[in-house]
């Protein structure tokens, strides 16, 4: 039980990382394969039909080569503006039912959030200058 909580607070900062650096580098970065995003399966969402969602994995500067490693040769690590993350990027996931992944490792596993989420954070971040691994928790909409 202790290593799923060790975990869990290694994802959450992790995450809490990303939007950290993502706000004060104003640019995080996407794997590229084919003129097109990388996706894998989500490890923590699910659409209606019980199948794994698709996840598009995001890092920060300081997490480049965890990037790297995950897409070996596969595909090319492109900067991406974070105010076009915000404003066309998340907005697009979230209609094609994706969540984001927050700085994974090496082995592609970390924190995964929905996009809107993730906006919101940015936002907190920007404004208030501080996010905690509270604000990463998703309540679920009623």
């Amino acid at each position: 039980m202790q290593a799923d909580q060790d975990l869990e607070k290694e994802f959450n900062g992790r995450a809490i990382k990303f939007i950290e650096e993502a706000v004060a580098t104003e640019k995080v970065y996407v794997l590229v394969q084919d003129k097109m995003c990388v996706q894998t399966e989500s490890l923590e969402y699910t659409r209606e039909d019980d199948e794994p969602m698709d996840t598009i994995p995001l890092w920060t500067e300081s997490y480049q080569e965890n990037a790297k490693t995950w897409a070996e040769d596969h595909a090319t690590l492109e900067e991406m503006p974070v105010s076009y993350l915000i404003e066309e990027f998340l907005p697009e996931v979230e209609e094609g039912y994706c969540s984001i992944g927050l700085n994974w490792d090496q082995d592609g596993i970390g924190r995964e959030l929905p996009p809107f989420k993730l906006v919101q954070l940015l936002v907190k971040q920007v404004k208030e200058g501080k996010i905690t691994e509270k604000d990463l928790d998703i309540e679920e909409e009623e």
